[in-house]
């Protein structure tokens, strides 16, 4: 009985691990002025149960989320510190950039969802910013 206990808690994902390749879709704010610019690239996807880390190689940030109950949509978040960005055509150096990824599986390969990345910095106001976007991932 204790067998069957410890087997329920392990859900099996549909998602396969690996390095997936990133493709910006519909802009939804772009408050940063990044939208023709490459910002996420490739990042290594990993799958423990319900936890997944998102591994992205630029920048060098881990996102750390679970699946949602019962479906194959994952919720992810990230933070970096003393961030050195091109916001707007200006070097700034911000405080804080959060990062939130929202996703459902397409396929056993391939993903869909949508990233937040917020920019916060103290000064110059040109550094606060906002980029929203959808995107697909496909694995390599």
């Amino acid at each position: 009985m204790s067998a069957v206990l410890l087997l329920s808690g392990c859900r099996v994902h549909t998602l396969d691990d690996g390095v997936y390749s990133f493709v910006t879709g519909e802009i939804l704010r772009d408050d940063c002025g990044l939208a023709s610019t490459s910002v996420l690239g490739t990042a290594t996807l990993r799958t423990e149960g319900n936890l997944v880390t998102l591994s992205l190689g630029q920048p060098d940030l881990r996102l750390v989320g679970t699946y949602r109950f019962s479906t194959e949509e994952m919720t992810l978040d990230g933070t970096l510190s003393n961030y050195s960005a091109n916001l707007r055509g200006r070097e700034c150096l911000v405080d804080t950039v959060n990062f939130h990824v929202d996703t459902v599986t397409t396929s056993p390969s391939s993903f869909t969802g949508a990233m937040s990345i917020n920019y916060e910095a103290r000064q110059p106001d040109e550094c606060v910013c906002r980029f929203w976007f959808k995107f697909t991932a496909n694995r390599q």
